[in-house]
């Protein structure tokens, strides 16, 4: 599910009316490196994968990269 975990999280953050710039800072990364991840050209580190898991309430798991 690789190509549709940046999606999932757009999703979820679109969704929730999230800024990305809190959502950024909630998993501890600046927005820049957040834009990356939504645009799929970067896959998160395991450990932010893992917050985002957490922060998403398992919406987007960290095997879903």
């Amino acid at each position: 599910m690789e190509h549709s975990a940046h999606i999932a999280l757009a999703d979820h953050i679109r969704a929730r009316r999230i800024k990305k710039q809190d959502f950024a800072r909630l998993v501890g990364v600046r927005s820049e490196q957040l834009s990356r991840w939504l645009a799929g050209s970067v896959k998160p580190e395991r450990s932010a994968r893992i917050l985002i898991s957490i922060v998403t309430d398992g919406v987007v798991k960290p095997e879903d990269w």
